[in-house]
C-alpha cells in the first residue's frame, strides 16, 4: 500500500523513547508510585538487578506486577509475562501531546511525551518473543521496530497505541487489543508498502477508536496485492464487524474491510478471549 506516513514520526518516537532512562511518579493518597525502568542488557543481565523477572538462559519471565516500562537489548530471547501485568501512567489525557496517527497538521507546539511499555534498544536487536504479559495505561504499549520477532498471547489495552509495528518479518497472533486509540498501527517510514512478510491472524481487536491504522492513502498501485489479515482459513474478531454466519461455521460471510488494500477475509464471529 502506498502511503503517506507521517514524516518522521518514527524517528521522532525513537528520539522521545529515551525517555525509559527517567523516574517517573504516580500519585497516590497514600504515597507515590516509582516506576520501574527496566532494561536487559546486551549480555543478557537484567537492570536493576533486583527487578522482578526471573532469568533462565534465554527465556525472562515476570514473578510479579511490574509498574513500569522493559527495553530490551538483548537478541533471541522470550519474554513471558506469566499473567502478569505491566502498567504505565497514561490515564487517557492527551493535552499537550503529539498524537500517533492524527498527522502531520497538529500544531508544532505540541510537547511528544511518550511512554513505551515495551521497546527494543537497538537496531540489530530481533529474534524476540514477547508473550503472555498484560500491557496497558502507556502511550505505546509495544513498540516492534526490528524484524524476526513475534507477540503472541498478550493483552494490550487503554493505551494511545496498542502495538505499533514497523519492523519486516513480525508475527501478530492470538493477542487481544482492547480500548486503546489506535489498537494496531502500522508505522513503517517513507511512501512504502507494508511488507509481505508480516502475519496478523487470531487476535481480537476490541473497542479500539481505530482497530488498525498507519496510514492516509491517496491512491492505490494497480499493481499491489490486497493485504489479507488471516491465514487462508481464520482471520481475527472484529468488534465492530456487522456481517452474518449463515452456515454457523464461526467465520463471517464477508470480510471485513480496513480499506481498499487491507481485509480481514474470514473474520471470527466471536472473540477468543471471552
Amino acid at each position: 500500500m502506498q502511503k503517506k506516513i507521517i514524516a518522521g514520526l518514527v524517528i521522532l518516537i525513537l528520539a522521545v523513547s529515551v525517555l525509559a532512562g527517567f523516574i517517573f511518579m504516580e500519585p497516590s493518597p497514600e504515597e507515590p508510585l516509582i516506576m520501574q525502568n527496566i532494561v536487559i542488557q546486551p549480555d543478557g543481565t537484567i537492570y536493576p538487578s533486583n527487578a522482578p523477572i526471573q532469568r533462565e538462559d534465554n527465556s525472562y519471565t515476570f514473578t510479579s506486577n511490574i509498574y513500569g516500562t522493559i527495553r530490551i537489548q538483548k537478541s533471541n530471547i522470550i519474554l513471558n509475562g506469566a499473567g502478569f501485568t505491566l502498567s504505565g501512567p497514561y490515564n487517557g489525557s492527551q493535552v499537550d501531546v503529539w498524537v500517533v496517527g492524527d498527522g502531520p497538521a497538529q500544531s508544532p507546539d505540541l510537547v511528544a511525551e511518550y511512554i513505551i511499555g515495551i521497546d527494543i534498544g537497538a537496531r540489530d536487536v530481533e529474534g524476540l518473543v514477547i508473550e503472555n504479559i498484560n500491557v496497558k495505561n502507556f502511550s505505546i504499549g509495544m513498540y516492534m521496530w526490528t524484524k524476526n520477532n513475534t507477540v503472541t498471547h498478550n493483552s494490550v489495552s487503554e493505551s494511545i497505541v496498542g502495538i505499533m509495528l514497523s519492523g519486516t518479518n513480525t508475527t501478530i497472533t492470538s493477542n487481544y487489543l482492547s480500548n486503546n486509540k489506535q489498537g494496531l498501527f502500522f508505522g513503517f517510514n517513507g511512501n512504502e508498502t507494508i511488507p509481505e512478510d508480516i502475519i496478523v491472524h487470531h487476535n481480537a481487536f476490541e473497542h479500539n477508536i481505530n482497530q488498525i491504522s498507519g496510514c492516509f492513502c491517496e491512491e492505490y498501485p494497480e499493481d499491489e496485492e490486497i493485504h489479507t489479515w488471516d491465514d487462508g482459513e481464520e482471520g481475527n474478531y472484529w468488534s465492530d464487524y456487522n456481517g452474518t454466519d449463515a452456515d454457523n461455521d464461526g467465520r463471517g460471510d464477508t470480510p471485513y474491510i480496513i480499506d481498499p488494500l487491507n481485509q480481514d477475509r474470514y473474520p471470527l464471529m466471536r472473540n477468543p478471549f471471552k
